[in-house]
């Protein structure tokens, strides 16, 4: 790999896999996001490093294409690297994931906001107190990642609380987390029988400890699943004003993550 772009490697624990022996998505975000640490850390804009300048990087959207799901046992390699500066907003950061033999097994795209601390808003990334090297025009996933329309029918199916455990250390739930609260919204016969090709995360409003999510699904398309997380407090108030998704005169419900599932058949 290129000097300059990171790669970590890991091995499919037991304890990483579903019941299906196969690496948990929710895992893999892991790794993805282990690989993106350690490759702040090496090219000089690391987490405390940024801290200490009155900064932070949060992801706010990201997609993976995959062609192979690990299963227990297997070894991967995960490469990160950031290749642009969009419209003076966000950092785009891809991922390239292979098997052992170096094989395509996964390929990935995210965006990342770099984050004033002390205004709490995000500003230009080429403004970063430490310079993010660019790798320009090198693309693993060459996809831009849009928000997510609600879609039809959408249909509560629980209410998530954000637990200590759901916690990361920038003191809000992980987004990894998110990963588990969409898996477990689709039905057994949906996991064990439709290869997932694809999920987009996109992470649009934090949620501390003691948040309640309403986890809400929508009508498949012929290839898709949408699973939003909403915020409970907003839920009720909008289906008070006359419907689960009614904007009207009253205030839209918080959106806390979209996710759009595709499955390969």
């Amino acid at each position: 790999m290129e000097q300059g772009i990171t790669t970590k490697d890991f091995e499919v624990r037991f304890s990483d896999c579903d019941h299906h022996s196969r690496l948990k998505l929710s895992n893999l975000f892991l790794f993805m996001e282990e690989t993106a640490i350690a490759d702040a850390e090496a090219n000089g804009f690391g987490l405390w490093k940024m801290m200490k300048a009155g900064y932070t990087t949060v992801i706010t959207r990201i997609k993976i294409r995959i062609l192979h799901q690990p299963v227990w046992g297997e070894k991967i390699s995960i490469s990160t690297w950031a290749k642009d500066f969009y419209k003076d907003k966000v950092v785009l950061k891809d991922y390239s994931i292979v098997d052992s033999q170096g094989h395509s097994i996964a390929q990935a795209t995210s965006s990342w906001l770099l984050v004033n601390m002390k205004t709490g808003k995000s500003e230009n990334p080429a403004n970063s107190p430490y310079p993010i090297p660019l790798f320009a025009g090198k693309n693993a996933l060459p996809e831009m990642m849009d928000i997510l329309s609600p879609e039809i029918e959408p249909r509560v199916l629980r209410t998530e609380q954000a637990h200590y455990s759901d916690l990361d250390m920038n003191n809000h739930v992980n987004h990894c987390r998110y990963v588990d609260w969409v898996m477990d919204s689709l039905d057994a016969d949906e996991v064990k029988s439709r290869r997932i090709r694809s999920i987009q995360m996109n992470f649009i409003s934090q949620v501390p400890l003691g948040g309640n999510v309403a986890i809400v699904r929508f009508k498949n398309t012929n290839h898709h699943a949408y699973i939003f997380g909403m915020n409970e407090g907003d839920m009720q108030a909008a289906q008070t004003a006359g419907g689960l998704l009614a904007t009207g005169n009253a205030q839209p419900p918080r959106c806390h993550f979209q996710a759009r599932i595709g499955f390969a058949d």
